[in-house]
């Protein structure tokens, strides 16, 4: 079974966190064709089990360094009582928050050991999230890491306003 990631983005505007809901974020071909259009509403709308451990350390298979570590939804958050219970009594788990000042923060011309690999378990077995040994694996920028489609997101983030004002809300499904 996999793991998707739910995302939305909040701006603050006069000391209140509001939902950003516009066509904003540049979507991947296969989006644009699907959609039939070229911006979605969230950013980092993809399953990247790379990309959830280092936001999150959810399926953090590579070893990676993380973000945050379940924060649990922001209290304030631009979400109805009745969106929060359901995000929180669902099977959604995982729940967190960046600012994009946390996100901006970061170095990521960092190299790190990424421990993900895939190993033979059975003749016709393979584990594709199996843990390397010394000498196995690799050791990638987190900018090679994440991919470029990761930090296109990241720039148009940082158009909405300031790094503490700007924030991406989400929780993750199995």
């Amino acid at each position: 079974m996999g793991c998707d990631i739910h995302l939305f983005v909040e701006i603050k505007k006069e000391g209140k966190w509001t939902k950003f809901e516009e066509d904003y974020f540049t979507l991947d071909e296969f989006d644009k064709k699907y959609y039939k259009k070229d911006k979605g509403t969230t950013p980092f709308d993809w399953r990247s089990y790379g990309m959830f451990g280092f936001l999150a350390n959810v399926r953090n298979y590579s070893h990676s360094e993380f973000l945050q570590e379940y924060r649990g939804l922001p209290i304030d958050c631009d979400l109805t009582s009745e969106e929060k219970e359901d995000i929180i009594d669902s099977n959604y788990h995982s729940h967190g928050y960046l600012l994009l000042s946390e996100l901006l923060a970061f170095d990521y011309n960092k190299n790190f050991w990424d421990r993900r690999v895939t190993k033979q378990v059975s003749p016709n077995g393979w584990n594709g999230a199996a843990l390397a040994e010394e000498g196995e694996g690799t050791h990638p920028t987190y900018k090679e890491f994440l991919g470029n489609f990761f930090f296109t997101h990241l720039e148009e983030l940082k158009q909405l306003g300031n790094p503490e004002d700007v924030r991406i809300v989400f929780y993750f499904d199995n």
